[in-house]
Formats: C-alpha cells, structure tokens, sequence
C-alpha cells in the first residue's frame, strides 16, 4: 500500500540532456527527464549503488510525476567525443582523436517532481536530504557534466480525484485520461514523447509511457479520469 504522503521538490540547471533511446549520432533529448534519470537522481541524493538500485526503485516502490516550471527550450552544441575505438588514451590515438559530435540539449530547464514511496523507511530519508539540501552524490540532469541545484517544495497529503473538466498541472500519460483538445489556447506549444519509466537490474526498461505534455508549462484540461491533489497543484502519477 502506497503511503498518503508525497515529497515535492523543485530541480533546475543551466543545461539538461536526456538522451532518446533511439537517436545515435547526433544525440536528441526529451523535454523531460525520464523516469529512469529520476530514478537515478533520487538514487544520486541517497547514495544508492549503482546499477543496484533500480529494483529499489521500481514501480511496485515508488511512483513519479513532473511538472514543467519553465518553457522548454532546446539548443544544439558541438561536443568533442574521444574516438575510443582506436584506444582509450588519447596519446594512443593517431591522427585526429576527437570527433565533434552536435548534441541537442535543454536550456535553463526547471521541473518539479512529485515522489510518492511505497514504504515509510525510503521517504524519511530522502525527506531528511531535501530539507536539508544535502546528497551523497552529485545532482545532474542526464549528464554528469550537467550539475543540478535542487530546493525542498514540502510534504503533502495525497487526495484522490475524479476528473470533470479538471486542470493538470504535470505532464500526464495519454493511456490513462481523455484530454479536453478545444481548450486549445494562443501560445501553447503541445508535444507527445514516450519515454522510459523503469528499468530492471540488468538495464532493461521495463516500461514505457506516451506522455503529453505542454512546453510552455501551462495546465492541460483533461474531460476524465483520475488524478491526485497534492498541496495546491493537480497531478497524475506516470
């Protein structure tokens, strides 16, 4: 049984870049991070090993959702990628050993995150390390390079909803609500990505969702369904 609590936080950085499954050589990023990069960054707060914590951190333990706080915007970046195919050192490289490669990436991004833990244990602790603006590891938004800030929002109580015409405030999984489509508004900018959610110890996902979301951060009416009340905000779990 789930608990009744949820922990809310907010996450920002100068640059995010959570990278698409599918793109290789010129690497994409979704607009949000997955819930794998949650995963690991609660996983980074709490000093969880690595590789062993996504058991630890499933969907039958913990659930997710995001909220987009500022607009969306993508940038593309030439970085210089190690040819490590002729040798791991570079002075082991003949010739020319980088390799600029465009990457795309998210700028100034900002997300809150709303945790909801199945067992009493892992969300006292991962409360303590927000109040305290304390990890063990460093915070980073899909890549190591890009180090993340992060501030404490609070603890609510959960409250179970029926939707009639109701605004969200996260992104939500177009599998679970019917969305109200002619509350189309001047200057939304609407997207749909599916993403990753969980993976298994051997590094397999597990599962995915067709996520919606609206890059400017404004709420999405949805006609029916079931969300959460948390503090102020509307939220569906992904």
């Amino acid at each position: 049984m789930a608990l009744n609590k949820a922990l809310v936080f907010d996450i920002w950085g100068d640059y995010g870049h959570f990278r698409k499954m599918e793109t290789t050589t010129s690497p994409l990023t979704y607009s949000i991070p997955t819930g794998t990069a949650i995963s690991g960054l609660v996983a980074a707060i709490l000093g969880l090993q690595r590789d062993f914590y996504y058991d630890t951190l499933s969907r039958e333990n913990f659930e997710f959702s995001i909220r987009i706080m500022k607009p969306i915007k993508k940038i593309r970046l030439n970085i210089n990628i190690i040819k490590t195919d002729a040798g791991f050192y570079l002075w082991d490289i003949k010739g020319t050993p980088r390799s600029p490669t465009p990457y795309e990436f998210l700028k100034t991004p900002h997300y809150r995150v709303y945790l909801r833990f199945r067992e009493t244990k892992m969300h006292e602790k991962l409360k303590y390390y927000l109040e305290s603006h304390k990890t063990i590891y460093t915070p980073y938004l899909g890549i190591s390079e890009l180090i993340a800030n992060f501030n404490y929002v609070g603890e609510f109580d959960i409250i179970a909803k029926e939707a009639k015409n109701s605004q969200i405030d996260s992104v939500i999984s177009k599998n679970d609500v019917k969305v109200k489509i002619d509350d189309l508004k001047e200057g939304m900018r609407w997207s749909n990505e599916n993403i990753p959610l969980y993976m298994n110890s051997e590094r397999c996902v597990k599962e995915y969702s067709n996520v919606l979301l609206e890059q400017t951060g404004r709420p999405i009416t949805i006609e029916n369904g079931s969300f959460w009340r948390i503090g102020e905000e509307n939220v569906i779990f992904l």
